[in-house]
């Protein structure tokens, strides 16, 4: 039949020409509306920012501000000079002592201004990747350089170093009095300063950390109290104004009062009033640092392995941080943390020597990250720690022997770990003080690769081929087994330790290998539970004080001596050097104890290492300090989209 054209189907194509137009027209007032957006979000982006610079303004250096300061002075006699003071006078202020100088640094602000930087946005959230799990965040609870750099983003001491010049400056502190004899130190704190929930910072609060709080010793802090140990007692001389009094006059004094993170007393008090039940907290971490968690309570505190999340703290006494917030991710494995980077998961992440190695030539990588390669403050050492004590309160393991601690390091061929696995980016580390510091000895060289040597030096201790079935034992007819920890997730790790493992072999040596899962690190070195271990310290300071890791005093009470290594003539050298106040005869100590580290190979020390990041270009003011990275100073750019690949 012929088909016709009826009324209904011209109906039905008005209708549907109809719709067609009306979707045209929807789509043309979307792209419009969309338009109007987009204006709109950028003028809300401009008005944000520049919003946060005169908040900036009003926050840290509005004029009233710096009238104070200025009348303070005049009425008191201060000459200033540059961005630090000194005063000498007969009318001082009435909370300093007679006849003392007083020092100041001035203001606390950023050493790279991100507010007046082209481009400039406030707000956004920046995400890092930490390459192990942290069980613990806690003040004073935590035992790693994670739980470390968080505590960092989140809680003060009275003042901190410069990240150009390495120089202690205020922070906490405004200004203060040091004894030209080293007895006494008498410090002012600013009068802003405040905790994060609006409370001042005060002298209780710093006499209570450190007294009820650190010292504590029902706290598990020991680390931290073998560290901090120069100080006698502290007295609150008014509500702003502590004075420290100092065993005896030490290298370190002035930098440890400085050190030491301040906590809130009225936070606090009620949390460590059950010890045992503080001890097993996670997450109470509260400071007055420009970050605070986002929440923290007994009740809800963070726990692993969630993702850490701080948040900008808006009253913050001191320089307003660009970043909203600061998201940190912990993933172990090398593979899976570079593969969710590059996805588009995060901002910064430290790769692996063979992954940064890679990357160098990738063009496409390169246009969308930067590649960050420096040695700074806080750059570290990785060795090899040998149990120099009885593992676990149970027998002696081989390594009490400095003759097979010697014999280890003549057998691992540092060399070929440093070329082949660390791809070169490495240098040679021959004990705790880098060598780019006056504490390193440079007359002493590293030991050679010498597998001879290293069967020498097993013979004279005991350890020989005594059946003919290829293994060492000794006079009982033990043979030489030792367990090598590690932590699990690094390629370059895993490589490393299974050569050593064929390295041992082929001397008679049996190597089994124990990974484990990072956050459980912390109770192995407490219980001792390992015959060698291998990871890495990161320093602080610029100069290390070795009393912490080296002197025997430091095995007990689960100490950072966790080799449990214990030298007498390394015990007098750290004593003596620790007294000495002069930097040149200190210098002479501690080459001297570098000198018996290197004798006596508590440590096979493998490299020195640079610190190697990976970021996105969306990231700006990443200044790579002396310091480190300064996370205050961080903001992100608009023109990028978050997290692109």
């Amino acid at each position: 039949m012929p088909s016709k054209f009826g009324f209904k189907d011209f109906i039905l194509m008005v209708l549907v020409l109809i719709t067609m137009i009306l979707v045209i027209l929807a789509m043309m007032q979307d792209d419009r509306t969309f338009q109007n957006l987009k204006e709109t979000e950028a003028k809300l982006n401009d008005i944000e920012s520049n919003l946060a610079r005169m908040q900036r303004q009003l926050d840290t250096n509005d004029l009233s501000t710096k009238l104070d300061e200025i009348s303070r002075q005049l009425e008191s006699g201060v000459i200033v000079s540059g961005s630090s003071s000194t005063a000498q006078r007969s009318n001082l202020p009435d909370w300093a002592r007679e006849g003392v100088e007083i020092d100041s640094t001035g203001p606390w602000g950023f050493t790279t201004d991100p507010y007046d930087q082209d481009g400039f946005s406030d707000g956004g959230e920046f995400t890092e990747y930490f390459e192990g799990q942290p069980p613990k965040i806690t003040t004073f609870l935590y035992a790693d350089v994670y739980g470390r750099r968080v505590n960092d983003l989140v809680m003060e001491s009275l003042g901190w170093y410069d990240p150009i010049s390495l120089k202690m400056q205020g922070r906490l502190a405004e200004s203060w009095q040091y004894d030209p004899n080293g007895e006494w130190l008498r410090v002012k704190i600013r009068d802003n300063a405040r905790f994060s929930d609006g409370e001042p910072v005060t002298a209780e609060d710093v006499r209570w950390t450190y007294e009820d709080f650190l010292f504590n010793q029902e706290i598990e802090a020991e680390r931290f109290r073998s560290v901090y140990n120069a100080i006698k007692s502290i007295e609150v001389i008014s509500e702003k104004v502590v004075e420290f009094t100092f065993f005896e006059p030490r290298f370190d004094n002035f930098d440890q009062a400085f050190g030491f993170k301040i906590a809130p007393k009225h936070i606090y008090q009620s949390w460590t009033e059950s010890p045992a039940a503080f001890n097993q907290s996670t997450g109470l971490l509260v400071g007055s640092g420009p970050y605070k968690l986002a929440r923290v309570s007994p009740d809800d505190q963070w726990t692993p392995p969630s993702d850490i999340v701080l948040v900008r703290n808006d009253l913050y006494w001191g320089p307003r941080t660009p970043l909203a917030s600061v998201r940190i991710k912990c993933i172990s494995d090398s593979l899976a943390r570079l593969t969710d980077y590059t996805n588009g998961g995060g901002d910064m992440m430290r790769p692996n020597p063979s992954q940064f190695d890679e990357q160098r030539a990738n063009e496409s990588f390169n246009e969308q990250h930067d590649m960050r390669e420096w040695y700074n403050m806080r750059g570290g050492y990785s060795f090899i720690g040998w149990q120099c004590g009885p593992r676990n309160n149970g027998p002696l393991t081989p390594f009490h022997d400095q003759r097979v601690r010697l014999a280890m390091t003549h057998l691992i061929d540092r060399d070929r770990i440093r070329r082949d696995i660390s791809k070169g980016l490495a240098r040679p580390a021959t004990g705790p003080f880098l060598s780019s510091t006056p504490q390193s000895n440079p007359e002493i060289e590293p030991y050679p690769h010498d597998p001879e040597r290293a069967k020498e030096l097993l013979a004279e201790a005991g350890w020989i081929d005594r059946d003919g079935d290829n293994v060492l034992e000794n006079e009982r007819g033990d043979e030489f087994v030792f367990e090598f920890t590690f932590g699990q997730g690094s390629e370059g790790t895993l490589r490393m330790v299974t050569y050593i493992k064929d390295a041992c072999a082929a001397v008679g040596i049996r190597c089994n290998l124990r990974p484990i899962d990072w956050s459980v690190l912390s109770d192995i070195l407490n219980r001792r539970d390992f015959d060698a271990i291998t990871f890495a310290w990161s320093a602080s300071a610029p100069e290390s004080d070795p009393n912490q890791i080296w002197h025997s005093n430091s095995i007990a009470n689960q100490g950072d001596n966790f080799i449990q290594w214990s030298s007498p003539d390394a015990d007098r050298l750290i004593e003596e050097g620790r007294r000495m106040l002069n930097v040149d005869e200190r210098m002479k100590v501690w080459h001297q104890l570098h000198t018996v580290f290197h004798e006596e190979q508590p440590y096979t020390f493998i490299s020195e290492s640079p610190w190697l990041r990976f970021t996105t270009k969306r990231m700006r003011n990443m200044q790579e300090y002396n310091s480190g990275l300064e996370y205050h100073e961080f903001w992100i750019s608009r023109e990028s989209s978050p997290m692109t690949n």
